[in-house]
């Protein structure tokens, strides 16, 4: 392992069944979680590290960014005190996620449900064959009606189709068997039970703003069938480039519960188990928690890793010929292995098929709460031998492990929009208004006529209330009078023209 510098945390797979199921392979497995993600050096820890992204890009769908990047932008040497600006970050992103989003939601569609069991198929067959025999015996069928008032049709009540292009659009809309109905309704419920348009919008969500999103699904007696809202920042999961991850072998969720449902959910856990716990979730207090820091932290909260475990188990049978010369089958487990030599005919018979492990770890602890082969494993049915996670998990722009999103392509504009948006601010605060220049020597031999002394005050009340101005183009002296003109305008045009350039690139970045 280490000349190929190939890193593996995780057992063998190929041990037998029985070790499989024991505790001891199963906390193997959740270390090997563990030490893949919660690596204790902080740039090698891919939890904490995901997190943070999640964290940050949720942060810019709500226009809640962090604003010490535009002030390290702005400032000189670290030094703001010389400006006085509104700091709160422009919500832009979040109009064009809600966008997206409620576009995605609109995309309604209703559950169709075939049945393809022979008896299902079977009825179809004789339905249509019944329908297209009264189409060709239309006629016929309609003359005996008038003569002898009996409908011999086989599809009484039924508006015929024309054609056999409608009749095929006759069984794809129409036609609907009890049982199919009954499904349809059954899944319908289902989500509803569920709350699944809720899920589904804050799946949407996650997909637009993080570029993942995923749902779990759940069987237990109680409530039967359960959809659960899966956050990404909490999953963790063995490498891929699928964007569906169905190669993955392990999958799993970090959840903060309380000590009370800690209780619930594993109840052959002891007082003295559950002291064992906090004391040592005491010493480990802040290795996995990367949500809050140390002081945050609630002393009731235990941090559970529940995880999916992908592996496979051998189907053996004994085969033995019987006296009149058939075979008998006999199941045994994976360690039976018939010697040659044996009289009588034994042989042995086998089939590899995956299997699912449920798990369950509190990080940074040795104590697995649970270990044992899932009880309900979804197949597909074209391939039995196949297992299904109970995680369903989707990235569309996943390339070499790297996941994409809107809000990660798009959070340049919004910074660029943002420094945009506090340069204007520092434009708008040093403009100054118009004002006007006043020459008081070319007041001084002006007369009015009327008694009235021409002076400053009263010519600049003349001149906004009017807009009038008097003055002298000569000098009593008769010399030419440089103030003829006594009050000017003083236009600050420059300040205008920054304006406008800023809302041009604001307008280019959004």
């Amino acid at each position: 392992m280490a000349e190929s510098g190939i890193k593996s945390y995780f057992p063998s797979q190929t041990v037998s069944d029985a070790e499989k199921l024991s505790f001891d392979y199963g906390l193997k497995v959740g270390k090997a979680i563990e030490q893949e993600w919660f690596n204790n050096d902080k740039s090698l820890n891919r939890y904490r590290s995901n997190y943070n992204n999640f964290h940050s890009l949720r942060l810019y769908a709500r226009g809640e960014q962090s604003i010490q990047k535009y002030k390290d932008e702005l400032s000189i040497n670290g030094d703001l005190s010389y400006l006085n600006l509104d700091w709160k970050p422009v919500p832009i992103i979040s109009k064009f996620v809600d966008i997206v989003v409620n576009g995605i939601a609109e995309r309604t569609y209703d559950i169709k449900a075939f049945s393809q069991d022979p008896n299902g198929v079977k009825e179809r067959t004789k339905y249509m064959e019944s329908m297209l025999r009264d189409i060709q015996m239309k006629e016929l069928n309609a003359q005996a009606l008038e003569t002898t008032g009996f409908d011999i049709s086989q599809t009484n009540n039924v508006e015929l189709p024309e054609t056999k292009e409608e009749l095929q659009l006759h069984m794809q809309l129409d036609y609907k068997q009890a049982v199919e109905l009954s499904e349809e309704q059954a899944l319908n419920v289902l989500f509803e039970g569920n709350k699944y348009e809720l899920t589904k919008k804050r799946f949407y969500y996650d997909l637009t703003v993080l570029g993942i999103g995923a749902v779990k699904t759940c069987f237990n007696t109680s409530e039967g069938v359960t959809i659960d809202y899966v956050d990404p920042a909490n999953l963790v999961y063995s490498y891929t480039d699928s964007p569906y991850f169905d190669d993955i072998y392990y999958v799993g969720e970090v959840k903060s519960i309380p000590v009370n449902e800690l209780a619930k959910q594993f109840p052959h856990l002891t007082e003295s188990d559950l002291e064992d716990i906090m004391k040592n979730k005491s010493n480990n207090r802040s290795n996995y928690n990367s949500r809050y820091s140390t002081d945050k932290e609630d002393n009731n909260t235990i941090q559970v890793l529940y995880f999916n475990y992908k592996t496979y188990m051998n189907e053996v049978y004994k085969v033995k010929e019987t006296g009149t010369g058939a075979d008998k089958i006999i199941p045994k487990d994976d360690t039976f292995n018939p010697p040659k030599d044996k009289e009588g005919g034994y042989s042995r018979m086998l089939r590899s098929i995956e299997c699912l492990y449920d798990g369950a770890m509190i990080l940074g602890t040795d104590k697995l709460l649970k270990w044992e082969m899932a009880a309900n494993m979804m197949r597909p049915k074209s391939d039995f031998t196949k297992v299904k996670m109970n995680y369903s998990i989707v990235a569309p722009r996943m390339y070499n492990g790297k996941i994409d999103s809107l809000v990660k392509r798009i959070t340049g504009f919004a910074d660029m929009i943002q420094l945009t948006h506090l340069k204007l601010q520092q434009v708008m605060s040093r403009m100054v208004p118009d004002g006007v220049y006043l020459d008081a020597d070319g007041l001084a031999e002006i007369d009015l006529g009327n008694g009235t002394n021409y002076n400053p005050q009263e010519a600049l009340n003349m001149f906004f209330q009017t807009g009038s101005v008097i003055g002298r183009s000569f000098t009593s002296e008769g010399d030419m009078n440089p103030g003829k003109v006594p009050i000017q305008e003083i236009t600050s045009g420059s300040g205008g023209n920054k304006i406008q350039a800023l809302i041009g690139n604001y307008n280019y970045y959004l």
